[in-house]
């Protein structure tokens, strides 16, 4: 891809964020100081944006840091056009030079029995449309998240080159990914292609509210709830019935890891271009798996029946659907060659999957099985801070600035970090104050404070320089860029503070109500 794309056109398009690994991915661009724009679809209980917000909130209690926000794109795979109104469409032609395709519909049952032919649509159908959004946008970098399981029921060594060779598949969700991969490959209007295939990825953190890959989990809450049931069966009993000796190994990875290795392969276009198998090297026993299964269960407070050798045929039974299922994925996973993933680990430095404990894999099972934490309230979302207000009433009314546009000094960055968290960009131009939403301009200087300070500011409850005084307003000036203006010496921080509490002023202008002392208690809300 020309260098050129990427710094006129810096923002990626990421779908998937609301997923295990398109949120981890969103989480390590945004650390990278790469804008993202997310395609998300609103659901019956929220908004696109509010589901975006429910996922920073987690995120940044994961990561244990604030995070600006990315811009949302309500949208959908599954309809032409991704359903994007017209001005979301430019925006994205004029902004964005790659995307991440990471969303996916991970249904393992027959598309048959889905009304909607489920995973074909959103996989294969959603695909398409993301390419012909993509090729009218004149965006030509792609990376593509597969899965390594495209290989279907091959044994033996997996290259990572190959993907259609005659293989039989265990279910059409492996089919509908390698559809998806063959439609990508085969586009004329993609220039680069890198595809991130993972084996089976599951979620350590203690405190995630995001599920992992279901091969495991669902495997996990059968073996709980039939031994609630029908009691704890013999070590070995129940994955015999699955077909399992006890020394097949599957291939399972963490996403912490995946996440990590997509990101570092995204900074780096030299890596581009090419396939990675994103597996563990050693894999996980199926023993190793029945113990951690045995040992979630005895610590987990359930009292259980004694076992009842009769109870097998019953056992059986109920779980007959989710065999039928499953089945394809409880056999010896075939060795996946690794070689462009242990060369991408070589230029970016990232160390390689851990292997998995029984102890790990037991918490891992219990954490799953815990209900979904609750989304933030609606109250909360519906609280918009003094600053979001404001914000949203210069996008109506302030000029807009532009990367052509001619400005007088230097442009100024603010990046507001967590919930209601935004990035814009100020510069003054001949017709005053000029802003851009969000701020994709490249500048030497940036503020980064968070929303509450920023209503406090406009509410003039809050100076800039006891915002910074007390940490909640930070300067960062890139002195990397060649520039008069990144000149320490030129640049005075007084100058800077001075051109900041301008900044804030004209934004008063845009004040909801003109911030009276009766709205006081509002800006106090947002602390």
């Amino acid at each position: 891809m020309d260098p050129q794309v990427r710094h006129d056109r810096p923002v990626v398009l990421l779908t998937g964020g609301t997923g295990l690994v398109g949120g981890l991915v969103l989480a390590r661009l945004l650390e990278c100081e790469i804008p993202v724009a997310l395609l998300v679809r609103g659901n019956r209980r929220q908004s696109a944006a509010e589901r975006v917000e429910t996922l920073m909130r987690q995120l940044e209690e994961r990561c244990g840091r604030l995070f600006s926000r990315p811009v949302v794109l309500n949208g959908d795979l599954c309809q032409r056009g991704l359903g994007l109104a017209d001005s979301d469409q430019r925006w994205v032609a004029s902004n964005c030079g790659s995307v991440i395709h990471s969303a996916a519909n991970l249904l393992f049952r027959p598309a048959s029995e889905h009304p909607r032919n489920e995973p074909y649509l959103t996989n294969v159908d959603g695909t398409r449309h993301l390419l012909e959004v993509m090729s009218a946008a004149q965006i030509h970098e792609w990376h593509y998240v597969s899965t390594a399981y495209v290989a279907g029921l091959r044994n033996g060594l997996i290259l990572e080159q190959e993907t259609s060779v005659g293989q039989q598949f265990g279910n059409d969700y492996e089919r509908s990914k390698v559809s998806a991969e063959e439609i990508l490959r085969h586009s004329a209007a993609i220039q680069s292609l890198t595809v991130y295939r993972p084996s089976i990825v599951i979620d350590l953190h203690s405190t995630t509210r995001m599920r992992s890959d279901q091969t495991i989990n669902s495997a996990f809450l059968m073996f709980q709830t039939l031994s609630k049931q029908f009691g704890l069966p013999e070590r070995g009993e129940w994955f015999r019935r699955l077909g399992f000796g006890g020394e097949e190994r599957k291939n399972i990875v963490t996403v912490d890891w995946v996440a990590a290795m997509i990101s570092a392969i995204y900074r780096r276009p030299a890596l581009h271009g090419t396939t990675y198998h994103l597996t563990n090297p050693h894999g996980t026993a199926a023993s190793t798996l029945e113990d951690a299964f045995r040992a979630a269960v005895q610590v987990s407070g359930i009292r259980l029946p004694p076992h009842r050798a009769e109870a097998m045929a019953m056992i059986d039974e109920h779980a007959a659907p989710f065999v039928a299922a499953f089945k394809p994925y409880f056999k010896d996973d075939p060795k996946f060659d690794r070689a462009n993933t242990k060369r991408a680990m070589e230029v970016s430095r990232e160390s390689d999957v851990p292997d998995l404990t029984v102890e790990q894999l037991r918490d891992f099972c219990m954490l799953q099985a815990k209900p979904v934490g609750a989304a933030a309230s609606a109250a909360d979302h519906d609280a918009l801070s003094v600053w979001g207000q404001t914000v949203e009433q210069m996008e109506l009314s302030c000029g807009k600035l532009a990367a052509d546009e001619d400005h007088v000094g230097a442009l100024v960055r603010v990046d507001v970090l967590g919930p209601h968290g935004k990035s814009l960009c100020f510069g003054d131009t001949a017709n005053g104050l000029a802003m851009q939403s969000p701020a994709t301009l490249l500048t030497d200087v940036c503020w980064i404070t968070t929303a509450s300070a920023m209503s406090e500011l406009i509410g003039n409850l809050l100076t800039v320089r006891v915002a910074i005084e007390s940490g909640r307003l930070l300067l960062e000036i890139d002195s990397s860029r060649e520039s008069a203006t990144s000149d320490p010496d030129k640049l005075k921080t007084e100058t800077l503070i001075r051109q900041f509490e301008q900044i804030v002023a004209g934004m008063r202008r845009f004040a909801p109500d003109s911030l009276s002392l009766s709205r006081r208690s509002e800006v106090a809300y947002v602390r």
